[in-house]
């Protein structure tokens, strides 16, 4: 990215394509500060000037930015054709004018259509980032008219450390984090608060108790059963791991070693095969919006009473 600047290449079009948490957005972010900062050295934002400040506000009239709107499933034609309108205008104070669509790959048939067109005929002037995770879920058009950049998860133990140094978490808490987000360090920051991690004890506790599927699930909001379904996922992973005898290095919930071990004593290898199994089926039918009640319960039946 910063050679493209350096040669004066930049592409009218990207798509930043990768899993969740990575750094996508961030650095479609830093991408626009480094296009139109005052100050910047070899092609990096100082961050100090006024337009680096702005974008990192989000307040600079030379950046647009689309998200999926809370509860919502894809993004609707209203917001691309604003983007439309506005891409067609010369900057306002910067360099570049930079348009982010974060979860591109949710844009609906119509969405896609419309920027199509632009991407044919692209201001030169204008930037366009298309933020995704599944690059099947975007038309060959837009993706054959755009530069692809992969986005990749970091190391664990890189993570762990940027969570320590930078964020002045315990070590064991930034190891659980860290392997909990297997590598994201965006999605590990997101667990990085006291709630998560007690939320996280509740739920290894009841799992621990066998009264985790007692528990009246209905009503509780699709995102934290699917971070109750990673919580399960990483403790049965744990057990199998324990069940193995490959080390303490490679248990995630290193903080509850000795009720791991505890429980690898007494559950068979081919019931964690067929827990973690079942709790990732679980995972994939709520992806797919299927009643989270009846996954819940089917679950349970298949492995809340061992």
């Amino acid at each position: 990215m910063k050679r493209s600047i350096a040669s004066d290449r930049v592409a009218h079009a990207y798509i930043f394509l990768g899993p969740r948490g990575v750094g996508k957005f961030s650095t479609a972010l830093n991408f626009a500060k480094a296009l139109n900062c005052l100050n910047g050295i070899d092609h990096e934002p100082c961050e100090s000037c006024l337009s680096c400040k702005k974008i990192k506000s989000s307040n600079h009239p030379d950046l647009f930015s689309v998200k999926l709107e809370k509860d919502a499933s894809s993004i609707k034609i209203d917001r691309i054709r604003e983007l439309i309108k506005d891409i067609g205008l010369k900057p306002y104070e910067g360099r570049k004018k930079v348009y982010i669509i974060d979860s591109a790959d949710c844009m609906t048939q119509e969405s896609s259509n419309a920027l199509l067109k632009t991407l044919e005929e692209p201001p030169s002037d204008s930037v366009l980032i298309l933020i995704a995770e599944n690059l099947g879920s975007l038309f060959q058009t837009i993706v054959s008219r755009s530069q692809v950049v992969r986005f990749f998860a970091l190391k664990p133990e890189v993570v762990s450390q940027i969570l320590v140094k930078d964020y002045s978490l315990e070590d064991e808490k930034a190891h659980v984090l860290a392997h909990l987000s297997s590598g994201r360090l965006g999605e590990a920051l997101t667990y990085a608060e006291p709630k998560f991690f007690d939320k996280r004890s509740a739920v290894i506790d009841a799992l621990a108790n066998k009264t985790f599927f007692d528990s009246d699930l209905d009503g509780v909001p699709k995102e934290d059963l699917r971070l109750y379904l990673d919580i399960m996922l990483t403790w049965y992973r744990d057990i199998l791991i324990a069940k193995t005898g490959s080390g303490d290095a490679v248990l995630i919930n290193i903080d509850r070693k000795e009720a791991i071990y505890s429980e690898a004593k007494s559950l068979t290898r081919e019931y964690l095969l067929s827990a973690i199994n079942n709790i990732i089926q679980t995972s994939s039918f709520l992806d797919q919006n299927a009643n989270q009640k009846l996954a819940m319960s089917v679950l349970g039946l298949n492995i809340g009473n061992h």
